[in-house]
């Protein structure tokens, strides 16, 4: 079989995409280009990066309830919009809500059931 044909695994080059901007951005840094925060406030990053890792795995519902946490997450901490944890924890439900739409719109987690069943 021709080795062009063949579908790519999009989640390495992802992540080595993250990486890259990662070093990016601690470069810019260390050269006084950029103020980045603390990592305290920045850890929901990696949720928002393992929801794009999903969205190119073609799991949309789950990369929509990544996301959105992420943000949720970013917004509480750098409180954008006057969000905190404590006024906004209704966009989490919005957030789970969202994602279990997605994933029935698209047959995500019926095709992973299927799976785990052996009939794919």
């Amino acid at each position: 079989m021709n080795d062009e044909l063949k579908p790519r695994d999009m989640k390495p080059m992802v992540w080595g995409f993250f990486l890259i901007a990662l070093g990016g951005a601690f470069l810019l840094e260390r050269f006084d280009v950029v103020s980045l925060p603390s990592w305290g406030k920045l850890w929901p990053v990696i949720l928002i990066m393992i929801g794009i890792g999903q969205l190119a795995e073609g799991r949309f519902g789950s990369s929509v309830n990544s996301v959105l946490l992420g943000f949720w997450f970013l917004a509480c901490g750098f409180d954008w919009y006057g969000l905190t944890y404590r006024n906004s924890w209704p966009l989490l439900l919005v957030a789970m809500g969202a994602g279990m739409v997605v994933r029935a719109i698209s047959g995500e987690d019926a095709y992973r059931r299927s799976r785990k069943r052996g009939t794919s």
